[in-house]
């Protein structure tokens, strides 16, 4: 077979079969919604994830506090990829509803920011466990930035 062929290439590449029929559809018809039920189980379980982290521990690590915020990132990544996938892909795809292509730029780069967050957050992550597993005895003598949140109310009551 040959691949540089224009005939061979077309009929790889198509979106029409040998038969005549249309395959791009039909594979969005029956692909998509096992995709979407995916995303909505991450979002669902990184939710789910990021609840119990804040409601059950008291003393928060900087690597559970990590591991928190890429479970919240990777909730709104799935999220952002379910919907792209529906207006981007499953009804123009299945049902011919196009939208406008502008706001959906703007979606993508929201979405893609989003990925790149929780990459981000993986990196820290490896980092944290890289330098425990190097130095394992300066882990604890490691220097963490943490936010540290004054309470105003707090404020006023120690002046008084």
């Amino acid at each position: 077979m040959d691949y540089c062929d224009n005939n061979t290439r077309t009929a790889l590449f198509s979106n029409i079969n040998l038969k005549g029929a249309e395959i791009a559809p039909t594979l969005y018809k029956y692909l998509c919604p096992p995709l979407f039920f995916i995303c909505f189980i991450s979002l669902v379980l990184n939710k789910i994830l990021f609840v119990i982290g804040h409601l059950k521990t008291r003393n928060k690590s900087p690597v559970l506090l990590l591991s928190l915020n890429l479970a919240s990132t990777d909730a709104l990544a799935s999220l952002l990829s379910g919907i792209g996938l529906v207006f981007n892909s499953y009804l123009p795809m299945v049902y011919d509803i196009h939208f406008d292509r502008c706001p959906f730029l703007a979606f993508e780069i929201t979405r893609m920011s989003a990925m790149i967050a929780s990459v981000l957050h993986l990196l820290a992550l490896a980092f944290i466990h890289y330098k425990g597993i190097t130095k394992p005895l300066h882990y604890s003598q490691m220097h963490f930035c943490r936010l540290r949140v004054f309470n105003l109310r707090e404020q006023v009551v120690k002046e008084q």
